[in-house]
C-alpha cells in the first residue's frame, strides 16, 4: 500500500499564525494589563475599555507583531499612552463643564441681580406715584397704567383734555425725579 503525503493537510495559513499569536497575547497579557490600567484610573469601566481600545489596536497591527522586540513594554506603553490620552480627555472635559458651570451661575447671578433692579426699580416708580397730588396720580394712572386716551381720561375726570396732558407731563417730570434721587447707583 502506497501512502500519500498531501501538503494541504498540514498546511496553515499565516492568518490562523496571526490570529492563534494574538488570541495567546490576549489570554497572557489582558489580566495584567488591566490591573496596570485599573490602577490608574481608579475605574472598572473606563480600565475595560482602554485594554479593549489597546488590544483592538494590537490586532489592526498583528502582521507586523514579529517586528515587536519586546511586547510587554510595547503593551505597557499602549495602555499608559491609551490611559494619558483618557485622562487628558476627561481633564479638558471637566475644565470646559467648569467653565460652563461658572457661566451659568454668573448667568443666573446676573438675572438674579437684574430682577432685583428691576423690582427695586418698580418699588421707586410706585412710591413716586403714591406722592404724586390725586388728581395728577389719577391722570398718571388712567393713562399710562391704564392706556387710556387723552379724551377719555379728561371724560372719566370731568377735567378738559390740556388738564390731563399737563398734569401728565407734571406727574412725569415729578416722577423721574423722585427716581433720579431715590435710586441706588
Amino acid at each position: 500500500m502506497q501512502q500519500k503525503h498531501s501538503k494541504d493537510v498540514f498546511q496553515v495559513s499565516s492568518e490562523d499564525v496571526l490570529e492563534q499569536l494574538f488570541n495567546e497575547l490576549f489570554r497572557e497579557y489582558e489580566h495584567r494589563l488591566y490591573v496596570f490600567a485599573l490602577k490608574m484610573l481608579k475605574s472598572d469601566a473606563i480600565a475595560k475599555d482602554v485594554i479593549q481600545d489597546v488590544f483592538l489596536k494590537l490586532w489592526m497591527i498583528r502582521y507586523r507583531l514579529s517586528e515587536i522586540e519586546n511586547i510587554s513594554s510595547f503593551l505597557h506603553k499602549l495602555v499608559a499612552n491609551r490611559v494619558v490620552d483618557y485622562l487628558r480627555t476627561a481633564a479638558g472635559d471637566q475644565r470646559k463643564k467648569a467653565y460652563l458651570w461658572q457661566q451659568m451661575v454668573k448667568a443666573s447671578q446676573t438675572a438674579t441681580e437684574d430682577q432685583l433692579v428691576d423690582k427695586e426699580f418698580h418699588t421707586i416708580i410706585h412710591r413716586a406715584i403714591e406722592q404724586l397730588p390725586a388728581q395728577r396720580r389719577a391722570v398718571y394712572i388712567l393713562s399710562k397704567a391704564e392706556g387710556r386716551r387723552r379724551k377719555e381720561v379728561a371724560s372719566i375726570l370731568n377735567i378738559s383734555p390740556n388738564t390731563v396732558r399737563n398734569q401728565l407731563a407734571k406727574a412725569i417730570e415729578s416722577i423721574a425725579t423722585y427716581v433720579k434721587r431715590n435710586s441706588v447707583g
